[in-house]
């Protein structure tokens, strides 16, 4: 590209292998405005596919395509393309280890000149006996019956989650205290972990909240996870207030980042795994943590204002408050 014998742009960079450095490479060019924005996870994923596909056989080939084409990305627009957002790194990571799984199936159907269409109980039963992945192969055949592509099989569906564990709410406070009072962890750690210790907020949400979503005045800090902004008193305003202040951590590119926690790499927001890292060292696990919080939050208000205000659908919040057996006599305060 820069000595003219490629053309600049997204298919240059597609020539080369599709690894971390790559990303970065790419994303560089995109913060200084060298290229057109993308959604880069999306890109990644959808050129791993067609890498892996290419290394099947024809009709196999074809049949992983339509899974990723009418399975797989809807699903992924829905909850990412379409609020304008790339996929997490973790969704980007499972997303291609299903894809592996698929594609290691199928070989392994061709392997015994079976196709898809061919496919019996028995053959099933087999390999998701003796393999990994049964749960993404159940999927895929569950996919491929709706498409007519196979025929009438029984599949196992996943088993449901046993509940978190939940700490106690003098544990949950003694965590707060830690990162209210941690001057030694980085800042973006303790504002993350106590929006997850106090507001019942997924690390991952709490990572790619958007500077729009943050509101900074003399007299009051607010954050809006769903549609209800939420002030923030104390030290937890001061924190995100100093944090907004502060210089940015790149030094990669000009201008301004959406992210209130931006990344290192360029265009990125802050990783979820390394809050959850370093959470970890203070003896904090997030996603207990969380369920706590959960839990006494819909004890003490109606499901609608916990919807509106932690961000979490009606249905969720109505199945918690019922989980929890919450009160409804504090609604017209709240509610105010």
């Amino acid at each position: 590209m820069a000595n003219g014998s490629l053309s600049v742009g997204h298919a240059a960079i597609d020539l080369l292998p599709q690894k971390a450095s790559t990303r970065y490479f790419r994303r560089l060019l995109i913060s200084a405005g060298v290229l057109p924005p993308i959604h880069v996870l999306q890109h990644e994923l959808t050129m791993y596919v067609s890498s892996v596909a290419g290394t099947l056989e024809r009709n196999s080939a074809n049949t992983l395509r339509r899974f990723y084409r009418w399975e797989v990305l809807p699903r992924l627009h829905r909850r990412y393309r379409d609020r304008g957002r790339d996929l997490s790194v973790g969704t980007f990571t499972v997303n291609r280890g299903q894809i592996r799984v698929i594609a290691r199936f199928l070989t392994w159907l061709l392997e015994r000149d079976l196709a898809v269409a061919e496919l019996d109980q028995a053959t099933l039963n087999h390999y998701t006996a003796r393999n990994s992945g049964s749960e993404t192969v159940n999927h895929f055949v569950r996919w491929a019956m709706r498409s007519r592509l196979a025929g009438g099989l029984i599949t196992f569906e996943r088993t449901p989650r046993t509940p978190l564990a939940a700490v106690t709410e003098d544990e949950l406070w003694s965590a707060i205290d830690i990162l209210v009072e941690g001057d030694d962890i980085e800042r973006e750690v303790r504002i993350v972990g106590l929006f997850t210790l106090l507001y019942a907020q997924p690390l991952e949400r709490s990572v790619s909240l958007t500077r729009d979503r943050v509101s900074v005045s003399d007299q009051r800090v607010s954050v809006r996870f769903g549609s209800t902004p939420i002030e923030l008193e104390g030290a937890v305003g001061e924190l995100v207030r100093l944090h907004l202040a502060a210089p940015p951590r790149r030094g990669y590119a000009v201008g301004d980042s959406e992210w209130v926690f931006e990344g290192m790499s360029p265009g990125a927001h802050l990783s979820a795994a390394y809050i959850r890292l370093r959470l970890r060292e203070q003896r904090i696990n997030a996603r207990v943590s969380r369920e706590t919080r959960m839990n006494l939050l819909a004890m003490r208000m109606p499901a609608a204002v916990l919807a509106d205000v932690v961000g979490v659908v009606g249905a969720t919040a109505d199945r918690r408050k019922e989980r929890t057996s919450g009160i409804w006599s504090q609604y017209p305060d709240l509610r105010t």
